[in-house]
């Protein structure tokens, strides 16, 4: 019987001759047939004559660069499997390889058994489905899932509506699930911005205590505070909104999200607000894809 990695072709790339000679070892014994090339101009000299069904790239090399061998071979062959070598200090040329439908990368030093199961799985995957990132469209909430309120309310409507919604959910659907968030409009049902529990948990705490770094607390100052800022209107306190665009990349919401301290992002499309993307699903998601 033939093995699962019987007659499967890997184009190693590298301009390390003893590191093709152990990995191309450990790879033979697993079954593999295994081609070599020092250099980029090389690999796709023989990509022209022979396609495997993987390549193992080395991101440096002297001559063409690895990335720059990546685009010439996606040119030709925009879903061949390849297989990135990287230093740890590469990892902004690793992305950019992502960017041109790298599926994988392993750091540097290689343990080629390691590099072999990695190789085993990243065909396993290739044979059943692409690899796609999620869009923000996908993993977002739709806005209807939120309590809203006009901006001119005072911020008791806002305090109520996330009691409402977090603190007493069992007098609702029982498939509801707190969402710690309201939406802020016009009167004309333009979307201004998200009040989050945290915003309103920083409007009990005085500004002279903010800015002091010799605060001073007695019993009595929480009761005033909440009495004062309830008072208040909600378009007063809004904090400045922090978007991002639906089509953007996913990275972009994760560094706003990571800039900007946030829970949750709106996701603007033609200047209307068609969701909220969460940390929720954001983890979900980084659960889902993790490789150790």
């Amino acid at each position: 019987m033939k093995g699962d990695n019987e007659n499967l072709t890997l184009l190693i790339v590298d301009d390390e001759a003893e590191l093709r000679r152990s990995i191309g070892t450990v790879l033979k014994r697993r079954g593999f047939d295994v081609i070599e090339a020092s250099n980029g101009e090389e690999a796709l000299r023989m990509l022209a004559d022979r396609l495997p069904d993987l390549v193992v790239l080395d991101l440096k090399m002297p001559g063409l660069p690895g990335i720059e061998t990546l685009r010439e071979i996606r040119r030709e062959h925009t879903r061949l499997p390849v297989l990135i070598l990287t230093g740890h200090g590469d990892f902004e040329s690793a992305l950019a390889g992502i960017k041109l439908d790298v599926v994988d990368f392993v750091t540097k030093p290689v343990d080629p058994e390691l590099l072999a199961t990695r190789i085993r799985e990243l065909l396993a995957r290739e044979r059943h489905a692409t690899l796609q990132e999620a869009t923000i469209r996908e993993l977002m909430l739709g806005p209807e899932r939120y309590p809203r309120i006009y901006s001119d309310e005072s911020v008791t409507a806002a305090l109520d509506a996330l009691r409402r919604d977090v603190l007493e959910p069992a007098s609702g659907s029982p498939q509801h699930k707190p969402v710690r968030s309201v939406l802020v409009y016009d009167r004309k049902e333009r979307f201004l911005g998200i009040i989050r529990l945290g915003d309103l948990l920083k409007l009990v705490l005085p500004g002279f205590l903010a800015d002091s770094p010799y605060a001073t607390y007695f019993t009595g100052m929480f009761l005033a505070q909440c009495k004062v800022m309830s008072n208040r209107v909600v378009k007063e306190l809004l904090p400045a909104p922090v978007i991002v665009d639906a089509d953007a990349a996913l990275m972009q919401a994760v560094h706003l999200m990571v800039k900007h301290r946030l829970s949750n992002l709106p996701v603007m499309s033609k200047g209307k607000l068609i969701g909220i993307l969460r940390e929720k699903e954001m983890i979900a998601e980084i659960a889902q894809h993790r490789e150790f």
